[in-house]
């Protein structure tokens, strides 16, 4: 396998574009698992059940938000669209952590190949054996993953608009909770990698690098009871609208 440095230009400065490692990719799909275990890595995907940034997602996409139509009615559309937008775009999110944090490592992320379960669940990816990686430092890796997520992002958005209505201000806001969401599941799984007084940076850095408002940073406090961080959402994930639903206990709709 080809593990020379690639000399096409590299869209994020500082860092270095290498072939895949075959120990990062094991490492990525090892890392992710133990994380979250129906975040599984596969070298071959089923290709009859893939969602992919050039292919024809359609017919896929049709069925993830019917879906949540069909089995929850009397949540809306407000329910469907954010539920159907959250399962395209968590995976790729918590991949990126693991690929920074982890693996010291990120791939193309907007060129991962997602499955999807036909049961509205999108859980399992992989990545071209071709591709190649960002190497660098841990504020430069976030930028390449935030560039990475980004471009996927408003590549799916675009694909499900012949679906539901998504404007680009709803996906920015329920951005900006989950990668802070992220942030801090991250911070309290692993200390180690990111100590307590390193997540307001870490925050800033993330936020940046999605192109996100640094205000987002005012929603992350501190428990006067632990001191443990905390988070105040400024979007909700709708989950109140169906029968058997609630209110999360940091929802901005929840007043109790």
């Amino acid at each position: 396998m080809n593990t020379k440095q690639s000399s096409e230009p590299n869209r994020f400065p500082g860092t270095v574009v290498r072939a895949v490692q075959p120990e990062n990719l094991i490492r990525l799909f090892n890392d992710a698992e133990r994380l979250i275990p129906i975040m599984k890595g596969v070298s071959a995907p089923d290709t009859l059940f893939c969602i992919t940034r050039d292919g024809n997602n359609d017919q896929l996409l049709a069925s993830l938000y019917q879906y949540w139509q069909q089995n929850y009615p009397e949540a809306g559309q407000p329910y469907w669209t954010t539920r159907s937008w959250s399962m395209l775009t968590w995976q790729p999110l918590y991949l990126a952590f693991v690929c920074v944090y982890s693996v010291q490592a990120v791939p193309p992320l907007s060129r991962i190949v997602q499955q999807y379960n036909n049961e509205g669940w999108v859980a399992g990816y992989s990545f071209s054996q071709n591709s190649r990686w960002c190497e660098g430092n841990t504020r430069q890796l976030i930028q390449c993953a935030g560039r990475e997520l980004v471009d996927l992002y408003d590549d799916l958005r675009e694909q499900m608009e012949h679906h539901t209505r998504i404007r680009p201000g709803f996906t920015r806001q329920l951005l900006a909770d989950s990668v802070l969401a992220v942030l801090l599941r991250y911070h309290n799984a692993l200390p180690e990698k990111m100590p307590a007084d390193e997540v307001p940076q870490h925050a800033a850095w993330w936020l940046e690098s999605l192109g996100l408002p640094a205000k987002h940073i005012e929603t992350l406090y501190r428990a006067e009871t632990d001191g443990q961080w905390q988070q105040l959402r400024v979007s909700c994930c709708m989950h109140y609208r169906r029968d058997d639903g609630s209110y999360c206990a940091n929802c901005p709709k929840n007043k109790l």
